[in-house]
């Protein structure tokens, strides 16, 4: 016997476990270090997920899905001290709460929440790997690898805004489905 919850709530289940298959099978991409670096910067793609998981998704469960993918860029890390597991998290969550309160949910909204999470991710990383590990250089890091690496994943963000839409809106339909019967 299958629970009434489960029947209600299928649509919406099945939605959160593909985000979770989704960010989970790019956070092993990102780690494994089979994306192809594009002129020796970094893609990214779990800062844009967060992000669009988060705008659609809302707050809490932006958090939940911030918090994985946060936990799985730490994994790359030798210090493992979480500091991205609570920046993905609190991306996740500022994401959905502005889409509930304030914003609405498009690309140019993405774009802007991408922007200022993608750069305040450089700067992260440039202090974790200046200030932690005591990699020298100063600025130059950040201006010749950071930032533009921030601006690499602003540009590949519409491709994964569109394939959140996506899941989101079939899911959706699934529901619209299951409830005109």
């Amino acid at each position: 016997m299958i629970p009434q919850a489960w029947k209600e709530n299928r649509p919406k289940i099945m939605r959160r476990v593909v985000f979770f298959f989704l960010i989970s099978g790019f956070g092993v991409l990102q780690i494994s270090d089979v994306l192809p670096d594009v002129f020796g910067l970094e893609l990214l793609p779990l800062l844009a997920l967060t992000v669009t998981v988060g705008m659609f998704e809302r707050e809490t469960y932006g958090m939940i899905f911030g918090l994985l993918a946060g936990v799985l860029c730490d994994m790359n890390n030798a210090d493992g001290d979480g500091v991205y597991a609570l920046f993905f998290a609190l991306a996740g969550f500022i994401c959905g709460l502005l889409m509930t309160y304030l914003m609405m949910n498009n690309l140019l909204t993405a774009t802007i929440l991408t922007s200022f999470w993608s750069v305040l991710y450089a700067l992260v990383s440039w202090l974790v790997s200046v200030g932690v590990h005591g990699i020298s250089g100063g600025w130059k890091p950040l201006l010749t690898f950071y930032l533009p690496t921030a601006l690499l994943n602003i540009i590949i963000m519409p491709i994964f805004y569109y394939l959140v839409r996506a899941i989101k809106k079939e899911f959706l339909n699934m529901e619209n489905d299951e409830l005109s019967f």
